[in-house]
């Protein structure tokens, strides 16, 4: 319902595909092996990668109904560690704009950060798994998605900074 009525209200969908398709897996809650193209990696990434020896088959990073379905019942939802699920569009404005990328030195994939609208004092933490491969196909998974404090990330041991 809109208030003002030469104001359109923007939905969701309008404003992100990855609002859209989490909606549409909470509605369900069920995973179905649906898939998304969510974003890429920039040449800025894919060419820090090559240095490093990592070529990376495809830039297009994808997300599964899996990963969604399994921050529904999450026990970091108390805590405040996961996405609300209204704010999935967040995670595409991260992916496009970060405020930082970072390699994992042990695991080798790459956590995008968003510090600027989360929330107060947290920061948008996104894992992408590059070159992952599942049933013949090689793709760069985003794999995770949470919420962390500003401070935790504050540890860089075990990250290597790209952006």
């Amino acid at each position: 319902m809109c208030l003002h009525p030469k104001r359109k209200r923007k939905s969701y969908s309008a404003l992100s595909r990855l609002q859209a398709f989490a909606d549409a897996v909470l509605a369900d809650g069920k995973k179905r092996g649906r898939e998304l193209v969510v974003g890429s990696i920039s040449n800025d990434v894919v060419m820090d990668l090559q240095q490093k020896g990592v070529t990376l088959e495809t830039t297009d990073v994808i997300i599964d109904d899996a990963v969604i379905v399994k921050y529904i019942k999450h026990v970091k939802n108390q805590k405040g560690a996961t996405v609300d699920i209204n704010k999935y569009w967040m995670v595409e404005k991260t992916l496009r704009n970060p405020t930082a990328i970072y390699e994992h030195t042990i695991g080798k994939y790459l956590v995008y950060i968003n510090t600027r609208s989360y929330s107060s004092r947290k920061v948008l933490k996104i894992i992408v798994q590059p070159n992952y491969e599942r049933k013949g196909r090689v793709f760069n998974y985003l794999k995770s998605i949470g919420v962390v404090h500003e401070e935790n990330m504050a540890d860089q041991s075990n990250y290597r900074k790209i952006k």
